[in-house]
């Protein structure tokens, strides 16, 4: 035995086991817990759709709890402290400060400790509007329009765009602020449905549509308004004159199971120039038909068609269908009043005949006529005569 030993073995035996004792009484003392960093796992922030200025967003994860206090960091470094709505065993929801927008550092702490969770909160850059009411009815282009609601600012702008104005146009409207909303004047080249956002500085906002109507003869859109529906909210633009030359092919005549499956209806005519432009192609890489090359056939010709607007370019014109071209036959007096060009000729249009001959006919509209509407079919490569595109709205 070392001397080590001795001298405890010395020492137990004077103290009567009071050593021992005191041995076992040292195994019993509590050390007190040590602090840790939040532990959190398989965390995942919302979709930025998912989260508005001034709503909530929730953050899914593994080891949230009730103590927990959540701070939100821009990259400027600012750090605000937000309140939390709630937590359950896989999520804790927060509440988004009204003016907040962009990418945030998500930092929670427990007992003086942070962990930063992985990844960024998005909240999309908004403008904060409530009890927001769009015209209600359809306006004009140059009338007064309200649009009702609280929040908005003194600077605040409106942009305003839809499909059926060039790709990239817009339009910047100033507003006037009023009792229960603000005040506007309706742009005079606005026409059909447009989407409305309010923009304030970065912060950007969709509150929704505005219908502006128009009458037939007016000039929009590229050309001329020939037909409207819903009083005046959509309708038929016609190109300011023929296009190509006055004798132009639809395309080979072919199959019946080879043609395009198009219709006569109206609203039909820009499906049916896709149609057919597709069916061309088709056909034409299967079975090269040398006389077809290079040839640019009349629906071609349209969805090929541009008219400049400054800087911008109306290019989603096409090939009318029977019914389409015939309503603008109605009206061709008028249209020659407004300066359209359509010279006497026969006109394609983009209905292929009925069953069995819609691969080798397809009707066309006699413009020679003053008065009598007058449309029949004829062979598609047989017959070379016009062409005048459209656009919808």
């Amino acid at each position: 035995m070392n001397k080590y030993a001795k001298s405890l073995l010395t020492l137990l035996i004077a103290s009567g086991g009071a050593g021992i004792a005191f041995l076992s009484g040292c195994q019993e003392v509590e050390q007190p817990a040590v602090p840790i960093a939040p532990i959190l796992k398989d965390t995942a922030f919302p979709s930025v759709d998912d989260v508005v200025p001034g709503g909530t967003a929730t953050i899914s994860g593994l080891g949230f709890s009730d103590e927990d206090i959540v701070y939100l960091k821009d990259a400027s470094g600012k750090t605000i402290q937000v309140e939390v709505v709630g937590v359950t065993d896989y999520d804790i929801t927060i509440a988004i400060p009204e003016d907040a927008g962009g990418e945030y550092t998500v930092i929670i702490e427990r007992a003086g400790l942070q962990t930063t969770l992985e990844g960024t909160l998005s909240v999309p850059l908004m403008v904060v509007l409530e009890d927001v009411q769009m015209p209600a009815d359809p306006v004009s282009g140059g009338s007064t329009a309200t649009i009702l609601g609280s929040g908005f600012e003194a600077g605040d702008k409106l942009e305003i765009s839809g499909s059926q104005y060039p790709t990239g146009k817009t339009f910047s409207v100033d507003l006037s602020i009023v009792e229960g909303g603000v005040e506007f004047t309706v742009p005079a080249e606005l026409y059909g449905v447009s989407t409305v956002i309010i923009t304030r500085g970065e912060r950007r906002t969709n509150l929704g549509t505005i219908s502006t109507t128009v009458n037939v003869g007016d000039a929009v859109g590229g050309g001329i308004v020939y037909y409207v529906t819903d009083g005046g909210i959509h309708g038929y633009i016609v190109n300011m004159s023929n296009i190509g030359s006055a004798t132009e092919k639809f395309g080979p005549e072919v199959t019946e199971a080879d043609a395009a499956g198009t219709s006569t209806e109206m609203g039909t005519g820009k499906t049916n120039t896709e149609s057919i432009i597709n069916k061309f192609n088709a056909l034409q890489s299967a079975n090269n038909w040398p006389e077809w090359v290079g040839v640019t056939i009349a629906a071609q010709w349209c969805a090929d068609h541009t008219v400049a607007d400054g800087e911008y370019v109306y290019d989603d014109w096409y090939l009318p269908s029977q019914a389409e071209l015939s309503e603008v036959f109605k009206v061709k007096n008028m249209l020659a009043e407004k300066g359209v060009s359509i010279p006497a000729n026969n006109y394609w249009t983009s209905s292929e005949a009925p069953s069995p001959d819609p691969g080798w006919a397809a009707y066309y509209v006699n413009f020679y006529e003053a008065e009598n509407l007058v449309t029949a079919i004829c062979s598609k490569a047989g017959w070379t005569i016009g062409v005048l595109p459209i656009r919808s709205f």
